[in-house]
């Protein structure tokens, strides 16, 4: 089936568009995350998370091909990505939050996990409209309510707006940036918030819950219908969901572990998507040679470019 085709069929009582997206480049990450496209430039950045790198691509939409132009070794495992008003990168590293210059220079700022008790890194993370910077933490080896969320604000003050996640991944704004949407990986929901305009929390619901075989909810993006796009680790599939849960759409990787998804491409129609190898033993890594690349498809919705860091509403 060519990159974007589209064919529709009935699931339950619902009518589900299901695409399939195609690799965008040969080379394979171990574990790609965080995929963010970068409108200042036309081009789209992810991460190697435990490699500790940052991957800036150029992006042919005629080909639907990536071409990495750029890696910056940040030595440490890095969760997450954003454009900075002022330019090069804030980035979710370590234990915390650093500036990524054009030049790799590192700027190492607030970093709150340090000292733990236990081994802790940083994970998913997103501007919202406001330029501030959302980034969540959790414990390497998953313990169950030992991470937070963090809130990074311009003037580069910290604040935890939530304690007690376990995985802490997918963020997700309204147009209006009133609503947030957050996945804590192993609930296995999307769950709503409402958003003062100091960036405080509260009234939290579940807006999705993911049905069991689907996979784990993980990296998520909203399109300018204000539908979810969910990656599902272990799923092999991306998952779009009325703010309702209605499930809208499914796009079909050709790898089990989906890890995130952006929009991003000329008109915003593209949607990409990172996939990973993470655990995987000799014949897992032969049984899916495509696991680790960069994915893309054409979809019938637009989506925002990344927020900046430091940007401000409209």
């Amino acid at each position: 089936m060519p990159t974007g085709e589209v064919v529709s069929q009935h699931v339950m009582n619902g009518h589900v568009q299901i695409y399939r997206a195609e690799p965008a480049m040969v080379a394979r990450s171990e574990h790609a995350e965080g995929p963010c496209w970068d409108a200042r430039t036309g081009q789209l950045l992810w991460v190697d998370q435990y490699a500790g790198l940052v991957i800036l691509a150029d992006y042919d939409g005629d080909t639907r091909r990536l071409t990495p132009v750029r890696t910056y070794s940040l030595g440490h495992p890095v969760g997450a990505v954003v454009p900075a008003s002022d330019g090069g990168w804030m980035t979710a590293v370590r234990h915390g939050f650093a500036q990524l210059g054009l030049d790799g220079a590192i700027t190492w700022l607030a970093q709150p996990e340090d000292g733990s008790a236990v081994r802790m890194r940083m994970n998913d993370g997103k501007c919202d409209a406001a330029g501030r910077f959302w980034a969540g933490s959790m414990a390497f080896d998953k313990l169950p309510g030992a991470g937070s969320l963090y809130r990074l604000d311009p003037d580069l003050q910290l604040t935890t707006v939530l304690r007690g996640p376990t995985i802490s991944n997918g963020l997700a704004w309204s147009a209006d940036g009133t609503t947030m949407f957050y996945i804590d990986t192993p609930t296995r929901r999307i769950d709503r918030f409402t958003v003062t305009p100091d960036g405080e929390l509260a009234a939290r619901t579940t807006a999705v819950s993911i049905p069991p075989g689907a996979g784990e909810p993980d990296g998520m993006c909203i399109d300018d219908d204000g539908a979810l796009w969910v990656a599902l680790w272990g799923g092999a599939a991306v998952h779009r969901y009325a703010p309702t849960g209605e499930l809208l759409a499914i796009v079909e990787i050709d790898a089990p572990q989906v890890s995130s998804c952006c929009f991003g491409g000329p008109d915003g129609r593209t949607l990409f998507v990172t996939t990973s190898q993470e655990g995987f033993g000799a014949a897992e890594r032969a049984a899916h040679p495509e696991s680790g690349k960069l994915f893309c498809v054409q979809v019938d919705v637009s989506g925002r470019p990344a927020a900046a860091f430091g940007s401000s509403p409209g």
